[in-house]
């Protein structure tokens, strides 16, 4: 039940963050490190805020996998242990 609410409060962010940033159809530039690119604030929303779930996604994927070999080592020593 916890998982669903917190999927309904992520689904409903992310839909009134892509509301608000589409009301915003003003030209920005933005300076890359090589570049610049003049972009609608709608568009810059989107892409930063699609990037930085892709990040937060690989970062709570390292901690899954991290925590998903500490358990297979755990898993192995405890078989050990109880063969002896």
């Amino acid at each position: 039940m916890k998982g669903i609410i917190t999927l309904l409060v992520i689904v409903f962010l992310l839909v009134m963050a892509f509301a608000i940033g589409s009301q915003n159809e003003t030209l920005v530039t933005v300076n890359y490190l090589i570049a610049q690119s003049e972009l609608r604030m709608s568009t810059l929303i989107a892409v930063t805020l699609s990037i930085g779930i892709l990040i937060g996604l690989l970062m709570m994927l390292l901690s899954w996998l991290s925590l998903r070999v500490q358990l297979v080592a755990v898993r192995g020593r405890l078989r050990k242990a109880t063969k002896e």
